[in-house]
């Protein structure tokens, strides 16, 4: 039995749980949230211990076989830390690693150092419909065109001078949520969503070597609304990706349940054949729909298939993770969650450039 300690309980966690409930073989022993009406309501499904403070948590329940950070962006590195140093040995840290990229390169070398097994929440790897371009990847032949989007319906955001997003006609919030704090998030659009894309990428087609981009809104905290990029890859690849909000309603494809306001795909296409994967929602609550055709087929095939397994297919491989204290190659590694972070970080760099082209030099 795997036994695990949840750090957190945000929205996030609500997949957690929905996922980990289903695995036999796993056992939530303990949950640390400053939220205690949801905490304990956790751990009363689940027979959990309950801690206020993660560090009591990581100080009392010393016989965890690994923990799942699933706080706030800007706690992700010290409570990585913090859980490193009290011997945690395995550690699922949901994305973005961390929301400075200093911090993100002090992390890979304490895990390094540290012999620590770290997989980055990036669970759309897991997902059934991307597992399906991965497989299918070798048969496409030639790359021709790679498009990644995600467009969200949403009225343009304003910001106040704390850089604390609001829609308009919206009432600050006193304190502000730290998901609209772009210092405390780490940033706006890309961070939130195109990050996952971003994984993606990488795990399909290896690593960028150069970029340029162009951001339509961007305020002075960082945060962007809309990114529009070019990315060239190491095996010369050529990838457009578009992330952001635009103001237009029912956004998303017919067969969507609750067509409004997601429309997210990614296509690729080769000398040999085609796929693409349309509505992979984070949440998985709506099914999704794949497209693929290979030369020799008499026509394209069509299914669809459900996000959800996506989040029990990546605890699934933390589980056995953290009985290896090894990290599985399907799963994203520490490294794997520092290129994201400084993709992104000169992705805003391109974009204060009026969209140069930047070479990338990964430290990691």
């Amino acid at each position: 039995m795997v036994r695990l300690g949840v750090l957190g309980s945000g929205i996030i966690t609500e997949c957690h749980f929905f996922a980990l409930e289903k695995l036999e073989d796993v056992k939530v022993a303990a949950i640390a949230t400053i939220n205690e009406p949801e905490g304990m309501e956790a751990c009363k499904r689940f027979g959990a211990n309950y801690y206020r403070d993660y560090k009591e948590l990581l100080c009392h329940e010393s016989e965890l076989d690994g923990v799942i950070v699933a706080l706030p962006n800007y706690m992700h590195y010290q409570c990585c830390v913090d859980a490193i140093k009290a011997g945690v040995k395995n550690i699922l840290c949901e994305k973005p690693l961390c929301t400075r990229i200093e911090d993100s390169e002090k992390l890979v070398e304490l895990v390094n150092e540290s012999g620590v097994m770290l997989q980055v929440g990036y669970m759309k790897r897991f997902n059934p419909g991307f597992r399906e371009i991965k497989r299918l990847l070798p048969e496409l032949g030639e790359l021709e065109k790679v498009d990644f989007q995600i467009f969200m319906s949403a009225p343009e955001p304003t910001h106040d001078k704390s850089g604390v997003e609001k829609l308009p006609d919206e009432k600050p919030d006193i304190g502000g949520a730290w998901y609209g704090d772009l210092k405390r998030s780490g940033g706006g659009a890309m961070t939130h969503n195109g990050s996952h894309h971003l994984d993606l990428l990488r795990y399909f087609l290896g690593d960028v070597e150069s970029l340029y981009c162009k951001a339509r809104y961007e305020n002075e905290q960082g945060g962007e609304y809309f990114y529009s990029a070019r990315l060239l890859m190491e095996n010369g690849v050529d990838v457009d990706m578009k992330v952001g909000r635009v103001d237009v309603p029912n956004l998303g494809p017919d067969f969507q349940i609750f067509n409004g306001g997601w429309n997210e795909s990614v296509e690729i296409v080769g000398t040999r054949g085609y796929i693409k994967v349309e509505n992979p929602t984070w949440q998985g609550y709506e099914p999704m729909m794949v497209t693929y055709w290979i030369k020799g087929m008499c026509g394209p095939k069509l299914f669809y298939c459900q996000c959800n397994e996506q989040w029990i297919n990546e605890f699934e491989s933390f589980a056995e993770n953290c009985k290896n204290v090894k990290l599985k190659e399907e799963c994203s590694s520490v490294v794997d969650g520092y290129r994201v972070d400084y993709i992104i970080n000169q992705m805003r760099e391109s974009s204060r450039r009026n969209g140069e082209r930047l070479e990338l030099n990964y430290r990691y």
